[in-house]
């Protein structure tokens, strides 16, 4: 489909009408579309750019599937399935350090970390379940307007955060998301190549095959459109990115959003443009 674009211009019924016609001309039928919200967002504050492009895409007699998977990732986070996941993944984090330890000093923070994750026990991590679930509970609730049961409740994430950073360490995995660091460096496309193959420190790897690939499956889309609202979000939508194309190499992968507007220009000459097959800048409801 030619796309023509006008910036600013109004998704009114006569431009959806229009788009439609012209993708009826040329592409000969309906697409089912997947659109992918990716981590790091605040989880209770929904970004509404996916919800508009829905709308156009519906009118335009698509079939659109809409995934939060921020929203979805900090609910299976904070749940017994994750944290369960988390404790098996102890013995084998404590068995990598042991290892470089025959190779090298253990610096002072791995030495920390190993200290920590023999606390990491099943009484400790059932606790967490425990609060993790209150919180929740509070946060998605009346109690959210109580301060002090508020308080205890962003205190638990943290908590909870803290303690799953310790099997992805040398990652951190933070509630505000902002501050999650997977150590490697957001605005270098080298680095964030070296994140997406890192089964270490990248938890998203983990969170495609929970979350992403199983709806994929379910759903078959023939186009899977992921929205990159902050530049943080790159390492996981780099992430899906690539694992959508390993294993469905036949669904178009397209991105968008404020961050893939902003690297129009270099985009193109990254190796990062290898994870997907097209991308959207400006607004996709007119694109």
């Amino acid at each position: 489909m030619k796309i023509e674009y006008s910036k600013g211009e109004k998704a009114d019924l006569q431009l959806i009408q229009l788009h439609r016609r012209t993708s009826e001309a040329t592409s000969g039928r309906k697409m089912k579309v997947m659109l992918i919200f990716p981590p790091d967002w605040y989880p209770s504050e929904p970004y509404l750019s996916l919800p508009t492009l829905t709308a156009v895409l519906r009118a335009a007699g698509h079939t659109v599937i809409q995934k939060d998977v921020n929203l979805e990732m900090y609910d299976w986070y904070f749940s017994e399935d994750f944290l369960k996941r988390v404790l098996k993944k102890v013995p084998q984090q404590l068995d990598r350090l042991r290892k470089l330890a025959k190779k090298r000093d253990l610096e002072s923070w791995e030495t920390d970390l190993q200290l920590a994750l023999c606390e990491l026990t099943r009484e400790r991590i059932t606790e967490l379940v425990k609060r993790a679930e209150e919180a929740k509970r509070i946060v998605r609730g009346q109690a959210f307007y109580d301060i002090d049961k508020l308080e205890w409740a962003i205190n638990t994430f943290r908590e909870v955060t803290a303690a799953i950073s310790l099997v992805y360490a040398p990652a951190r995995i933070c509630m505000p998301p902002m501050e999650t660091d997977l150590s490697y460096k957001v605005f270098m496309s080298s680095e964030i190549m070296d994140a997406v193959q890192d089964q270490q420190v990248n938890v998203y790897r983990d969170v495609f095959e929970h979350l992403v690939k199983p709806a994929i499956e379910a759903e078959q889309p023939d186009v899977i459109g992921i929205s990159i609202v902050l530049q943080q979000q790159l390492f996981s939508s780099m992430t899906f990115c690539a694992l959508i194309k390993q294993h469905f190499p036949n669904i178009h992968v397209t991105i968008g959003g404020n961050t893939v507007t902003r690297l129009r220009d270099t985009l193109p000459k990254s190796p990062l443009f290898a994870s997907f097959d097209s991308a959207v800048f400006y607004e996709g409801e007119t694109a």
